[in-house]
C-alpha cells in the first residue's frame, strides 16, 4: 500500500547557494515540513538532516552552472521511514536573469510502472534544444507510439524571438528538431526525414491548429501537403513506406509559460489502437516538461550570448605595449560557456611615462556581472588620468561601486608603474595578492594589505610602494586561475611560483606556461593573467 504523500512529482527551487526559495504543497506534503519551516534554509540540512552534502552541493553546483543531473537519495521521512527518493536538479533562469535550481523529486516506493513522473525525469537532462527535443521524442516512442517528431517553430531558433502568428496566416514554418521511431528502421526514417529540415505547414493543418488552440488533437489522416511529401520520400523506401498507411495521428503543442514553441506528433501504425483522450492528456504532460526545459535553454543560451557579446565589446582586443616595459595577457572564458564572467584586465598609459595595471573580477556570472565590469573598467580609466593614486584610486572605486544599480561586489588590484625608475605602487581591495618575481626565477607574495572588495562600503586601503628590480615580472591575476574545487588560494599561489624558476625568458610563452599547468578547461569561472615586465627606458622621463 502506498504511504501518502509518495506518490506524486514534488518540486521546489533554491538558490545557487542550495537555500530554499520555492516550497510546494506536495513538497510539504512528502517532507512535512511547511513553506514557514524551510524558506530560506540550507535544503540539504533541512530535508536530509545534513547527510549525503558532497553529492547534494554537487548537484546544485552543477545545475547552477547550467547542466542538469538526476540521482537518487533516501531521505527520513518525518515518522522514521527512509524512503530512496529520484532528485532532478536543473538551472532555471528568473525573470531578473539570475540563474536558480529547480528540484523535482520522486519518491520511488509504490510507484507504478508506467508513472508519467518518472518519465518526466528522463527529460530535459542539458539547456540544448535539440537534445531536449530528441529526449522527449524518446520517452514518447517508449511510452505511447510507433513514431514522434518534434518540431520548432524557426523564427524562435533564427531570430531568438518568440513568434506571434494569427490564424489567417497562409503558414507556419518550424524546423525539425528530432524524428524517433520504436524499430531498427531509424536510420531510414532519419534519412528521409532528417533534422534541421524547415518545412512550412499550412494553417489549416492539424498541427498548427494544435498550436492555435494550445490542445492535443488526434486526426486520422495527414493534410495533403504533408502526404506528398511522405509520398515522395518513402515510396523508395520499401521498409517505411508502410507510414504511407498510417491512420491515427496526435499533435501536441510546446507551450512555456504562455508561449506557444513549436509541436510534437505522434504517429501509430496500422492496425494499433487509436489515440485517444488519456493518451493526449499524458501527451500534453511530457510535452509541457519538455517545452519549458526547452524554453529555459533558449532563455540562458541568450542571456549567455548577450553576456558574450557585451564581455567582448568592453574587454581590450589588445593591450598597447608602453615604453618601459613588456605585458603579456590571457583571458581565459570558463568551461561552461553558459557562465560568462566579470574578469577584466586593462593597462593604462599616463603623464610622465607611467602605466596603470588594473586587473579586476565583478561577482557573479552573465549580463550583470559583464556590465559591472565594464563600468568599473571605464571608471579605473578616468580616475587613474585624474593623477590618482593607487589607494585614493580604489577609494573612489570603492564609492562608484555601491552606486551602481546592478550592484554587485568586485575585487580589483591597482598597480602604478613608472618604468624609469623602476617604482611600483600597488594596493587591492580582496583581490589576489600580486606576484613579483626576479630575473633569477625567484619569487615572492607582495605582503600588502587585501581591503575589503568594491561596494562593501566604508572601505579603506593602503598601498605598497617597493624600487623593483631590473627585468622583474609583476605578476596579477583572478582567483579563476589559482583557484578551483581542489585547491585553495594558497596552494594555487604556492603552484604558480614553483613554475617560474624553469619559465621561459618570453613573457608570451611564460602566459602559456602558467595556463596550461592551472587552468582547467573546465572550470566554473574565467580566468584572467597579466604579466608586466619593468625594463628602464632612457627615453622615459623620471616624475
Amino acid at each position: 500500500m502506498a504511504v501518502p504523500g509518495l506518490s506524486a512529482l514534488v518540486t521546489l527551487g533554491v538558490a545557487a547557494t542550495g537555500h530554499v526559495l520555492r516550497w510546494s504543497p506536495a513538497a510539504a506534503e512528502l517532507f512535512g515540513r511547511t513553506d514557514a519551516e524551510v524558506r530560506g534554509r540550507d535544503l540539504c540540512d533541512a530535508v536530509l538532516g545534513g547527510e549525503h552534502r558532497e553529492a547534494f552541493d554537487a548537484a546544485v553546483t552543477r545545475a547552477a552552472a547550467g547542466t542538469a543531473s538526476v540521482g537518487s537519495l533516501p531521505v527520513r521521512l518525518p515518522g522514521g521511514t527512509v524512503v530512496p527518493v529520484e532528485f532532478r536538479w536543473e538551472p532555471v533562469i528568473e525573470p531578473t536573469g539570475e540563474v536558480t535550481v529547480g528540484i523535482s523529486a520522486l519518491p520511488h516506493r509504490d510507484a507504478p510502472p508506467e508513472d508519467p513522473d518518472q518519465a518526466v525525469l528522463g527529460i530535459g537532462a542539458t539547456l540544448d534544444l535539440r537534445q531536449t527535443a530528441r529526449e522527449l521524442a524518446d520517452v514518447l516512442v517508449s511510452r505511447l507510439c510507433y513514431g514522434a517528431g518534434v518540431y520548432l517553430l524557426e523564427r524562435l531558433l533564427v531570430d531568438d524571438h518568440l513568434p506571434s502568428y494569427e490564424d489567417s496566416e497562409a503558414r507556419v514554418v518550424v524546423r525539425r528538431m528530432a524524428l524517433r521511431v520504436s524499430d531498427v528502421t531509424q536510420l531510414e526514417w532519419s534519412s528521409a526525414f532528417p533534422a534541421d529540415e524547415v518545412i512550412a505547414f499550412p494553417a489549416d493543418t492539424p498541427v498548427v491548429r494544435s498550436m492555435t488552440n494550445g490542445r492535443p488533437i488526434v486526426f486520422t489522416a495527414l493534410d495533403s501537403t504533408t502526404f506528398g511529401r511522405f509520398k515522395n520520400r518513402l515510396s523508395i523506401r520499401p521498409r517505411i513506406n508502410e507510414a504511407l498507411h498510417y491512420d491515427s495521428f496526435l499533435a501536441v503543442p510546446l507551450i512555456a509559460r504562455g508561449n506557444v514553441l513549436g509541436f510534437a506528433v505522434l504517429a501509430r501504425r496500422s492496425g494499433d489502437r487509436p489515440f485517444g483522450t488519456a493518451e493526449g492528456r499524458l501527451a500534453r504532460r511530457l510535452a509541457d516538461h519538455a517545452a519549458v526545459c526547452m524554453d529555459n535553454g533558449r532563455l540562458y543560451d541568450r542571456e549567455r550570448r548577450t553576456s558574450k557579446t557585451l564581455q567582448r565589446s568592453l574587454l581590450p582586443v589588445a593591450l598597447k605595449t608602453p615604453p618601459g616595459m613588456r605585458i603579456a595577457h590571457r583571458y581565459l572564458p570558463a568551461g561552461q560557456t553558459s557562465r560568462i564572467g566579470g574578469d577584466w584586465y586593462d593597462a593604462i598609459p599616463l603623464p610622465g611615462g607611467k602605466v596603470g595595471l588594473v586587473v579586476g573580477d565583478a561577482m557573479g556570472h552573465g549580463t550583470a556581472a559583464a556590465l559591472v565590469m565594464g563600468q568599473l573598467r571605464t571608471a579605473v580609466r578616468i580616475l587613474a588620468r585624474l593623477g590618482l593614486p593607487p589607494a585614493d584610486l580604489l577609494g573612489h572605486l570603492d564609492e562608484i561601486a555601491q552606486e551602481l544599480t546592478t550592484a554587485q561586489f568586485a575585487t580589483c588590484v591597482y598597480a602604478l608603474c613608472d618604468p624609469g625608475r623602476r617604482v611600483l605602487t600597488i594596493a587591492r581591495a580582496g583581490h589576489v595578492p600580486p606576484v613579483l618575481a626576479a630575473a633569477d626565477g625567484s619569487s615572492r607574495i607582495l605582503d600588502l594589505p587585501p581591503g575589503l572588495p568594491l561596494g562593501v562600503g566604508e572601505a579603506s586601503y593602503e598601498a605598497l610602494e617597493l624600487r623593483v628590480p631590473e627585468d622583474s615580472t609583476l605578476i596579477l591575476c583572478t582567483d579563476g586561475l589559482i583557484e578551483s574545487r581542489t585547491r585553495d588560494m594558497d596552494a594555487g599561489l604556492a603552484e604558480l611560483r614553483s613554475l617560474l624558476p624553469g619559465a621561459s625568458p618570453d613573457l608570451e610563452s611564460t602566459c602559456d606556461t602558467i595556463v596550461k599547468h592551472l587552468h582547467n578547461g573546465d572550470s566554473a569561472d574565467d580566468a584572467t593573467l597579466l604579466l608586466a615586465r619593468l625594463e628602464p627606458h632612457p627615453a622615459v622621463p623620471s616624475a
